[in-house]
């Protein structure tokens, strides 16, 4: 068992620089393995200036979407949750499309772009403020429940916009494509934010996660522990509320990475807070770099991550809920 545990972990320490290399090889360009190590001319412009930010961009939010789910699902007891549970994926793309509407004021429309994530991140977080304040007086489950409405409400609502945007203005390119994740145009500036995000948000899970588990296995431990629950759970979603807001923000949904990751090491290697946070980081990154090899190009059209990832994670989604029980430490 011990052997098997070994082995699995060796394998998502290696499968990282695998992805990475193979992430910059392939893509809507091609770029030879050569010319990855010694490039020059077109091929040197393509790997610096978009195909190394875009996977820098992809390991991290792989990374940061991963633990966020895994934490969840440890605070929350409940292998279903996400990042998104607060309602913070919904309330940033009501955002991001609700900034479409400066139109009506001739703002320019390479201004709305620059100025869509930042709206985004507001709503995003009003969100979990929302999904907080109904879960204050309810615990575990008000959260969750309180999550669903503020997901719903604000889904909702975005269907309007979408709606008034098509009738208004037909000439601007429809967002729904965004809204199911893209990771296509960032830059370095954007790797640093969220490089400088991940790495706080590993130290502070690992060295926090003895709290995790106690807060994971019960309130009653966790009170004894001197560790107010509420107010723990409360601290922490708000964190990982405002990551996922700014990667919301920036790329779009990205949906289910949260979900199956954490499942896929706590199968494999262990449910203990501090082996998952780690591994999951590392599976994460891998994951969400192979997708986006696919979302981009490799099938010789684009298409939205979240369809990729979403084929991944049906079958564990599935299986958990048929199985009637889930893993342990649940």
């Amino acid at each position: 068992m011990l052997e098997k545990k070994l082995l699995f972990m060796l394998i998502m320490i290696f499968s990282l620089p695998i992805s990475f290399l193979v992430s910059l090889i392939y893509g809507q360009i091609y770029i030879p393995l050569q010319e990855i190590f010694s490039p020059h001319g077109f091929y040197y412009t393509v790997l610096f200036k978009i195909r190394i930010p875009t996977v820098l961009a992809a390991a991290l939010i792989g990374a940061s979407l991963s633990i966020a789910g895994a934490i969840m699902q440890l605070l929350l007891r409940n292998p279903l949750m996400d990042p998104y549970v607060s309602g913070t994926a919904s309330g940033g793309a009501f955002g991001a499309v609700m900034a479409y509407f400066l139109l009506a004021f001739n703002f320019p429309f390479n201004w709305i772009i620059y100025f869509s994530p930042l709206v985004a991140f507001i709503f995003s977080f009003i969100a979990t403020i929302i999904t907080l304040a109904i879960g204050k007086r309810t615990g575990v489950y008000g959260i969750i429940v309180g999550g669903v409405v503020v997901s719903y409400l604000f889904s909702s609502l975005l269907t309007v916009l979408l709606e008034a945007i098509e009738y208004k203005y037909p000439q601007v390119p429809p967002p729904l494509f965004w809204l199911l994740g893209e990771i296509q145009i960032v830059g370095y500036d954007y790797d640093e934010v969220l490089g400088f995000l991940v790495l706080t948000l590993v130290i502070l899970a690992v060295i926090e996660s003895r709290k995790l588990d106690l807060v994971h296995i019960s309130d009653e431990l966790s009170y004894a522990k001197k560790i107010n629950p509420g107010k723990y759970r409360t601290a922490w979603i708000i964190f990982l509320s405002i990551i996922v807001g700014i990667i919301v923000s920036q790329v779009g949904i990205i949906g289910f990475i949260g979900i199956i990751v954490p499942h896929i090491v706590r199968r494999t290697v262990g449910g203990n807070s501090s082996t998952l946070i780690p591994f999951s980081a590392l599976l994460g990154s891998s994951i969400m770099m192979l997708s986006n090899i696919i979302a981009s190009g490799a099938l010789g059209f684009v298409i939205p991550i979240t369809a990729i990832t979403s084929v991944l994670a049906s079958p564990i989604i599935i299986y958990v809920l048929v199985k009637g029980r889930v893993s342990e430490g649940y």
